[in-house]
């Protein structure tokens, strides 16, 4: 797996060079050519070079999205290493563990950011800077992004060049539209869009366009940077597309140059806003689905008219080389039409495993042989799917399902109902205790202007569900809470339930 694992910094490489003049990225306004994204990662790889950081080894670039960190990330991948992926807004304890576990070598960060609390040697993106370093050296790892999990602790889940080298390519020979793919640079550093953003614009040749923390939050502001920039493509969650969608509509700004949005996180849901922007800038709009330990594995594209566009689209079929399989009697196998069960993925996608956790490594990522005779090294993805003969869909994390009254419960099929009323912008179901039992407790919020009852979305419910999937409670909140890498934050949905 060598050869193809460094063809991540080969590729890369070969992009600077073929395209010297061109603008990498833009930040603050200020825009760096490939050539100087070139000078400031050779040095920065000369200087990690010459404090012994190799291949195999883990730096931590502590900074948020700008132009020093991408210049950063790519010189860290020069010598052969991987990065660890931490938000600097995250809590110090939590920064330190996840150092500790991801057995990071050095700390690199912005000289804006306050030095973390570790034993691990640190330096700033200037006092590393050495002798341009020409070299380039591949290793085993790419990237390191932590994945709270059920459990809400920290995992560091370990990802090999090979994911993102063969990702990016997929992403730029499918770029077919009337403009270079100038894309926003605005994901949660922990979030692995953040890294499939860049080298897919990086190959193509285009522009990298970085949005500040204040500004990503805020879809007007996305609006005007898109304007402004001429953006073609952005990455985001779902949350971030019914922010931009809703505040195109309310302020009637239309994007003329966006061409395509490719959204990730969670479950997408198309509701009215959504299709009226998408219609509006005749945009493409894909949907991706994977986990932190494979990124992107599957896509479905939405195009045309909007009218004929699922309210919850499948997630589609599989990307590159990945391999989607389930489990029975112990032998793994495709798909039959019409079957639900676990998601097991395969291919070069699937990561290495969870930094400094070998058991847990060893119960998601194991050797599984296929009816085909053959062993396929997989990841368990504890997603249950539905393969309906030619797409997949997404039912709900096997952890997610409720037992209400004995009866199970998938919260996605509630939460879709919901999302179908007319008004409703967002739903999200999450199961409270009640005395001593489980209860359904809907939380939504509505399309400005509109006014939605409880009673529209009993009704709803009450139609098109079993009377034990009907949730007990609904709460309206302007906007329903989110990590900060834009998936509902559930856990934050229980604690602020109060029963009626």
């Amino acid at each position: 797996m060598s050869d193809i694992d460094g063809s991540l910094i080969q590729q890369l490489a070969a992009a600077l060079t073929r395209h010297r003049d061109a603008v990498a990225v833009i930040d603050g306004g200020v825009p760096h050519t490939y050539a100087e994204l070139d000078a400031l990662s050779a040095e920065i790889a000369g200087g990690l070079a010459a404090q012994g950081i190799g291949p195999g080894d883990v730096v931590d670039v502590h900074a948020t999205r700008s132009w020093s960190r991408s210049a950063a990330v790519l010189g860290v991948w020069r010598v052969g290493a991987g990065v660890l992926s931490i938000d600097p807004a995250m809590p110090p304890a939590w920064t330190t563990k996840l150092v500790r576990s991801a057995g990071c070598a050095m700390i690199l960060r912005d000289e804006a950011c306050p030095p973390v609390d570790s034993p691990v040697p640190q330096h700033t993106f200037t006092s590393i800077r050495g002798t341009r370093r020409d070299e380039l050296a591949t290793g085993p790892i790419c990237y390191v992004i932590p994945t709270s999990g059920s459990t809400g602790d920290p995992k560091a889940v370990t990802v090999p060049p090979v994911v993102l080298a063969d990702l990016g390519n997929w992403h730029v020979a499918r770029w077919s539209h009337d403009r270079p793919p100038n894309t926003l640079h605005m994901s949660s550093i922990g979030f692995d869009m953040v890294y499939e953003d860049t080298v897919a614009t990086w190959l193509a040749g285009a522009t990298l366009i970085v949005v500040n923390d204040h500004d990503r939050l805020d879809p007007f502001t996305l609006l005007d940077i898109i304007s402004e920039h001429q953006a073609a493509r952005l990455f985001q969650p779902v949350v971030g597309l019914h922010g931009l969608a809703a505040a195109a509509c309310v302020a009637g700004i239309e994007t003329p140059s966006l061409r395509e949005i490719s959204v990730a996180g969670e479950q997408l849901v198309i509701n009215d806003e959504v299709r009226k922007f998408c219609a509006a800038g005749d945009l493409t709009l894909v949907n991706q689905y994977g986990p932190s330990e494979t990124h992107v594995v599957t896509q479905y594209r939405l195009t045309g008219e909007v009218t004929d566009w699922p309210d919850r689209p499948p997630i589609g079929t599989a990307v590159v080389d990945a391999e989607l399989l389930c489990e029975v009697d112990g032998v793994l196998r495709p798909f039959t039409p019409g079957e639900t069960r676990e998601l097991v993925i395969a291919g070069n996608c699937v990561g290495v495993g969870y930094a400094g956790d070998e058991e847990l490594t060893a119960r998601k990522f194991r050797e599984v042989q296929h009816r085909d005779g053959r062993m396929r090294r997989c990841y368990f993805s504890g997603d249950l799917v539905t393969f309906d003969g030619t797409q997949f869909h997404f039912v709900s994390r096997l952890d997610d399902q409720l037992k209400v009254n004995g009866y199970r419960v998938e919260p996605g099929e509630v939460e879709s109902v919901l999302a179908g009323v007319p008004g409703v912008r967002r739903a999200a179901v999450v199961g409270v205790k009640v005395a001593a039992s489980t209860q359904l407790a809907a939380f939504y919020t509505s399309v400005t202007g509109v006014t939605v009852n409880e009673q529209e979305l009993k009704a709803a419910c009450a139609t098109r569900l079993p009377r034990f999937m009907v949730p007990r409670h609904f709460t309206e909140l302007t906007a329903l809470p989110s990590t900060r890498n834009g998936k509902i934050d559930r856990p934050k949905l229980r604690e602020t339930f109060s029963a009626d």
